[in-house]
Order: C-alpha cells, then structure tokens, then sequence
C-alpha cells in the first residue's frame, strides 16, 4: 500500500514540475514575443520620424524656393516699370528741346552720343554703364534702389513721309526729322535684375 502511495506521489510531483516548466517556458515565450514587439514599435517609429523630418526639410526649401522666386519676379518687374518711367521722361525731355543746342558727340557729353556706324552699340558695352561720364542719371527712380542710366544716341536725320530722301542726302530744301535711339538701363529694389529698354524717337 505504501508503494502504491509513493508511486502515486511520485508521479504527481512529475506532473507539477512538468506543468512548472511548462509555465516556465510559456513565460519566456511570451517575454520575448513582448521584446520583439517593442523592437519592432520603436523602428516603426523612427521610420516615420524620419520621414516626417523629410517631409519638413523638403516644405522648407519649396517654402524658401518659392520665396526667392517671388523676390525676384518682384525685383524684375521694379527694374521694368522703372526703366519704362525714365524712358518716357527722355522721350518727353527731347520733345520739350531740353536738349536744343546741347552737342551730341561721338565720345559721348554726359551720355548723349552722336551716332558712329563704324562703331559697336554702345549700348551693347558693359563699359557703357559702368563708366564716368558716359550715362546720365534720370530724375525718375521708382522703387529701384539707384536712378536709371540713360544713353541717348543721334541717329542720321530722316525726311518727313512722303518726301524724297535723295532730296535729303543731296541737301535738297527738304524738311527733316532728328532722330534719336534712347536706351534706359534700370535695377530692381535690391540693386540686381537689371532690365534694359530702348526706343526709337524723333521730333
């Protein structure tokens, strides 16, 4: 009968060490299932850490792009409408005789020309409007930083439509028309985009 009972003791004791470590086991499972989780948790998250910090750097420099940009379509459009102003103020100064009995040289009087058919245009020599003496400030700035240079070129008289331009050329008694080519180079509000108009005038 006692061995019976040890028997039966026995195999109990078996059967808790076995459930035991059968617990035991189903622990460590489930902690390292717990661990590989939270690795996992915390990759993901510094993915989209990651790819929210790309997403902010990429905003930045559209932001800054598109702020540059409209800086200089604003300064472009400043040299434009200022060159257009000074243009029209030369225009207007020609057609008032404010230049009536001042000398156009081929050297140039402060920016008035006397028009040389062997000689580059002027206008096309950066020396031009880098140069002393040989532009001239307009009275019309807008809202560029500097007065416009102004170049003003006398071009070969013309007759008057309808008239024979032999009668011109022989020194026929032919009226004429002077002719002028004005030529305004302006800059934005912070001195750059430069812009350069020109027209074609006679009086």
């Amino acid at each position: 009968m006692n061995a019976i009972m040890r028997g039966i003791r026995e195999s109990w004791l078996e059967i808790r060490e076995s459930h035991e470590l059968a617990l035991q086991a189903s622990s460590e499972c489930h902690a390292n299932a717990s661990r590989r989780q939270r690795g996992f948790v915390l990759l993901t998250a510094l993915v989209l850490l990651l790819v929210l910090t790309l997403a902010a750097l990429v905003a930045m420099v559209y932001q800054a792009n598109q702020a540059r940009v409209a800086g200089n379509t604003a300064n472009a459009q400043i040299s434009f409408e200022t060159a257009e102003g000074a243009l029209r103020i030369a225009e207007g100064q020609l057609l008032t005789g404010a230049y009536t009995g001042v000398p156009f040289t081929t050297a140039g009087n402060n920016g008035l020309y006397l028009f040389n058919p062997l000689q580059v245009p002027l206008w096309t020599n950066p020396s031009t409007w880098s140069g002393s003496g040989t532009t001239f400030a307009s009275t019309f700035s807008g809202l560029s930083s500097a007065a416009p240079q102004v170049m003003i070129e006398q071009l070969p008289s013309v007759a008057m439509p309808g008239q024979s331009l032999a009668s011109v050329q022989y020194g026929g008694g032919v009226q004429t028309v002077n002719v002028y080519r004005i030529t305004v180079r302006a800059v934005g509000a912070n001195g750059k985009a430069p812009v350069m108009v020109q027209s074609i005038f006679h009086e």
